[in-house]
């Protein structure tokens, strides 16, 4: 039974790169146009957000966001994911429809 489990996780992962690589591949020229100038990257962003939703329909999540509170377009926000799966830039990505940007700690 755990060699069917280790087979499954391999194919699942692999088919999660698939996902990941084949929009990449496909929008590259349009993806190096938008972060060219830092004023074209709400057009990145929303390029992100679809990969996203591509990505997360595609491993087979179902995408649903029910928020107590509603941001505020103005204010400033600090959103935290504990990266226990890849999928965590993804849901990052969904979840909030104001561009931002990822901020890496050693």
């Amino acid at each position: 039974m755990k060699v069917f489990k280790y087979l499954f996780w391999i194919l699942y992962r692999i088919w999660f790169y698939i996902l990941v690589a084949i929009p990449i591949i496909l929008l590259f020229p349009i993806l190096l146009i938008s972060i060219s100038k830092e004023s074209w990257y709400p057009y990145f962003f929303r390029i992100a957000r679809f990969w996203a939703y591509f990505i997360l329909i595609g491993m087979g999540f179902r995408i649903k966001i029910d928020l107590e509170q509603k941001p505020d377009n103005k204010a400033s926000y600090m959103f935290v994911a504990n990266h226990t799966s890849m999928a965590d830039i993804m849901l990052m990505l969904v979840a909030s429809k104001n561009p931002f940007v990822f901020v890496g700690k050693k």
